[in-house]
């Protein structure tokens, strides 16, 4: 029977220390979502994000969340479905009462929002060639950053990046830089007043995902810094790959530590062999004789001193010196209950002032 009550007590352990945490974990493989860890996805972007301040991810339409009601940043990153009338009419009343849109696209679905706003500025639908690139072309270098937030920056490495038909960018080509069959210099990032707000602009998505993010996180910590204010709302309900239902998952990870199994099992051991060697009885004789011993002492007819009590207690083969010990520590505390009960007794005079 014993035998049974020691490995259950080993197997409950053991199912305690091997049970996770039930942690939402939305992982996915949609191009530049923040719940995305793999190269082409943007989780290391939302750590930056997370560290400035609240972040939320859109995953319903915009006029259903009531964008235009809120205040802070709404970032959106690589967009590939469209915007309707309505989302964009919320992203208007947004920026006309003070916020921040961050539009960072190449060939998707930004010109949708660019034009229902009815601004001339666009995302060009041709990938730019530069002679200054790192593994190659497509991986072109831009060295020209005129934005005084971002100073600390000293480049920026692209890939596969569109550009803004914006003269006016804080962050440009080189000036011989092809576009079709054009030779000149061309925005990559550009900042745009409208209403009480402001809009960003970016001209590469890839520059924040994961597999760039070793080239660039010193842009994106400064980007952050001087362009988001918090909170901020992260768009992932244009994504065509992203599906909340499909993704929106518990992972559970099951790992059984080792020293903890060892732990577990050795201190089951130690109660087994306290129980079956006898000293678990004897304790407890020991402590229901003192106990009785003393209770007879305060409570007793017979005047019985400390003294006699070890006296008896020796013969039957106790320690004379712990003995001492439990006695001393008892008598403490039970001084210790006796004034503090007498301080909480309220005297005649404290009743009769009350």
């Amino acid at each position: 029977m014993r035998r049974a009550i020691y490995f259950s007590l080993i197997a409950i352990g053991i199912f305690f220390m091997i049970s996770p945490l039930t942690v939402p974990l939305f992982t996915n493989t949609t191009p530049f979502s923040i719940f995305n860890p793999s190269p082409m996805g943007a989780s290391s972007f939302a750590k930056v994000l997370f560290q400035g301040g609240e972040i939320y991810p859109i995953l319903i339409s915009f006029n259903s969340f009531e964008l235009g009601k809120r205040e802070g940043t709404l970032i959106i990153l690589g967009p590939d479905l469209s915007y309707s009338s309505q989302e964009i009419e919320e992203i208007k009343e947004f920026l006309e009462n003070g916020g921040i849109l961050i539009l960072i696209d190449d060939f998707g679905t930004g010109n949708e929002i660019l034009e229902g706003l009815n601004l001339s500025v666009r995302f060009a639908k041709t990938q730019p060639i530069d002679v200054f690139y790192s593994k190659n072309y497509n991986f072109p270098v831009v060295v020209r950053i005129n934005d005084e937030n971002l100073e600390n920056v000293e480049m920026i490495i692209l890939n596969v990046p569109s550009v803004i038909t914006w003269s006016n960018g804080s962050i440009v080509t080189s000036k011989i830089t092809m576009l079709g069959r054009s030779f000149r210099q061309y925005s990559i990032m550009a900042t745009l007043d409208y209403g009480k707000g402001k809009i960003v602009l970016f001209s590469d998505p890839s520059v924040f995902t994961n597999e760039m993010f070793k080239y660039n996180s010193k842009f994106i910590e400064s980007f952050v810094e001087a362009y988001v204010e918090y909170p901020a709302y992260i768009d992932e309900a244009h994504h065509s790959g992203f599906n909340i239902v499909q993704t929106g998952t518990v992972t559970i990870r099951r790992e059984v530590n080792k020293q903890l199994a060892f732990l577990v099992i050795s201190t089951v051991t130690l109660i087994a062999l306290f129980i079956e060697s006898g000293m678990a009885t004897k304790t407890i004789k020991l402590g229901l004789k003192l106990m009785n011993k003393i209770l007879n002492r305060i409570f007793g007819e017979e005047k019985t001193t400390i003294d006699d009590i070890i006296e008896e207690l020796k013969k039957e083969g106790y320690d004379e010196r712990i003995l001492k010990k439990i006695i001393r520590g008892i008598e403490k505390s039970r001084r210790l209950g006796e004034s503090g009960i007498r301080g909480k007794i309220p005297s005649k005079a404290q009743k009769r002032n009350s």
